[in-house]
């Protein structure tokens, strides 16, 4: 019966069309859902790509989900919890994400929140539930500060933070130097928490490992500003070495398309070690996209060359007829995270699963041969590989006509 009411629930995410702001897994299922997750991504708007790559991607998991209770009911194992999603335009907006939130939690009655792309409005959820004490699955945002002590007990993040990702960057900045040496940098980030969060984090790791350098210019454009070519125009006053940019999305692609214009990147190596390889970025500037151009993502649909990966690359292509960026991936490990802390949970409550989710191995698509994805039990942050490659000319996957080579992998610091 139990299954039943599952397959039930799927079958109508898939034939339902999604209209935001309500349920995408319908009310009607056969038994009560015994977990309800509610979702923040933006929908609509200049981000609304990501929520609507992460609606597909909540759908492939839960398919997922049905797929092993199918294998563990044949064999008497204890089955995943049938699931309610809601999932919320937030539109990218603080107050409305805030107020969403709230709603869900005290009017729809959701016993978990996942998502949010932006980490300034994570750091609010994060504190609400908090006072909740609630699980706030992150899935989407990178900013190392909500991962720091003192850390949230009843928050946990399912995609790589910007500690990770930099820090990674340093290492390669390190091992670049022997190859092509390099003195000076400058940064180029949004003017909020992830983008000043992030060049701390690149700092730290260059002082970690005794990399010598001398920073030339630091700049911080508003989030979604159209024009860049004023910083560009300072950067090409004393070009440096290398350029440091944690743009995401648009801006990122806005960025460097300019850059390329006005000269920038024929005198300075560009890099960004967080979401600039997302595919989103990649495909929507072409051939502007010049080779050459450091970068690395949350995921990426040509790494790793596993039957895992090119499994989930096919058949999100298969249900959207599109490639997935990286928020894909990481509400996919959101909803999967959450059902197996139900699962694998002393008592099915939101306590057993917070416990649950510590020291959790998560395998996902973005995990090469021989490693899992695992939850680190102190910070509640997914240790994850990271891989950073170059911009080289490749047409298999379009409309880009780049992607990403001549990798480099960096296993996490730690282990378990």
């Amino acid at each position: 019966m139990r299954i039943r009411a599952l397959v039930a629930t799927l079958m109508l995410w898939l034939w339902v069309p999604v209209v935001y702001g309500q349920i995408l897994l319908a009310r009607e299922a056969l038994e009560e859902p015994q977990l309800s997750v509610g979702c923040l991504y933006p929908l609509t708007g200049p981000m609304g790509f990501f929520g609507r790559d992460a609606n597909v991607a909540i759908g492939m998991a839960l398919d997922r989900i049905h797929k092993l209770n199918q294998q563990y009911e044949a064999i008497g194992e204890k089955l995943y919890p049938r699931l309610k999603v809601l999932l919320e335009d937030s539109k990218g907006k603080r107050h409305r994400s805030a107020t969403i939130a709230r709603q869900l939690v005290e009017e729809e009655g959701v016993s978990v929140l996942c998502g949010v792309v932006y980490s300034s409005i994570a750091l609010e959820i994060s504190a609400y539930a908090q006072q909740k004490e609630m699980l706030f699955i992150g899935a989407g945002h990178s900013s190392s500060r909500l991962t720091q002590e003192p850390v949230n007990p009843w928050y946990f993040r399912v995609n790589n933070d910007s500690r990770q990702s930099m820090r990674a960057g340093a290492r390669y900045l390190k091992e670049m130097k022997l190859e092509q040496p390099w003195t000076t940098l400058a940064y180029v980030g949004p003017d909020y928490d992830y983008g000043h969060q992030a060049l701390e984090d690149l700092l730290e790791g260059l002082e970690d490992l005794g990399v010598p350098f001398r920073i030339s210019g630091e700049y911080y454009p508003k989030l979604s500003e159209p024009d860049f070519s004023a910083y560009i125009e300072a950067l090409l006053v004393s070009p440096p070495d290398i350029v440091i940019s944690n743009f995401f999305g648009d801006d990122f692609a806005n960025f460097v398309r300019q850059a390329h214009l006005q000269g920038l990147l024929k005198v300075s190596r560009l890099a960004n070690f967080d979401t600039g390889g997302g595919y989103d970025v990649i495909a929507a500037l072409g051939n502007d996209l010049p080779p050459g151009v450091i970068l690395s993502g949350h995921h990426h649909i040509n790494w790793p060359d596993t039957p895992r990966n090119r499994e989930f690359v096919a058949e999100f292509y298969r249900r959207s007829d599109r490639y997935p960026n990286f928020m894909a991936e990481s509400s996919y490990a959101a909803i999967l995270a959450v059902a197996e802390a139900w699962r694998e949970a002393d008592t099915p409550d939101a306590e057993g699963m917070r416990r649950a989710l510590e020291g959790m191995k998560l395998p996902l698509p973005e995990d090469p041969p021989g490693f899992q994805s695992w939850i680190d039990p102190v910070s509640h942050q997914i240790m994850q590989v990271t891989a950073i490659g170059e911009s080289q000319p490749n047409d298999d996957y379009p409309p880009a006509k780049r992607m990403l080579g001549n990798w480099k992998i960096y296993l996490p610091e730690i282990q378990p």
